[in-house]
């Protein structure tokens, strides 16, 4: 067989096997517009202190500011109405909303509702329980993985 021929077919097959790949690719799990991943894109907006690792703290602190910031009549409770300052602000409590936040259904949510809720970004990527996320693990978690198909059984992921 020609050399061109050969390259030509093994051009062909690398592109057949990169367009499988990408057809698999797809966000990290749950990433997609879940609470999780609204937690997760949001993290590095968390760092109050710029050293490229957002701290349990660091979230308490940023909402706790935005909380108090909301709370226009200072009675400690954010009504659906205050709470929609929250999303003009920051988009994650689009999604993380006031329903996410008001659990017991009360009608308000209080400061310790949001500060002591635990944070899905920490549960999500803190295996170690450090109370720690670095920038690292924050674009890891947001890029895009392929899905391997495993080879021994057919269709299987």
């Amino acid at each position: 067989m020609p050399h061109h021929k050969k390259l030509c077919l093994g051009l062909m097959a690398a592109s057949a096997s990169l367009a499988i790949l990408l057809a698999g690719c797809s966000s990290p799990a749950g990433l997609s517009d879940s609470v999780e991943g609204s937690f997760i894109r949001a993290a590095a907006t968390w760092d109050l202190n710029h050293d490229g690792v957002v701290t349990c703290d660091e979230w308490r602190a940023y909402v706790s500011q935005l909380f108090k910031d909301a709370d226009v009549n200072r009675d400690g409770k954010l009504s659906p109405e205050e709470f929609k300052r929250l999303a003009k602000v920051d988009r994650l409590f689009e999604t993380a909303d006031f329903k996410y936040y008001d659990v017991e259904r009360k009608g308000y949510v209080t400061e310790s509702d949001m500060v002591d809720r635990r944070n899905p970004a920490f549960v999500e990527l803190d295996k170690q329980n450090t109370c720690r996320l670095n920038t690292y693990q924050l674009r890891a978690a947001t890029v895009e993985q392929p899905k391997v198909e495993n080879p021994a059984i057919p269709g299987a992921r």
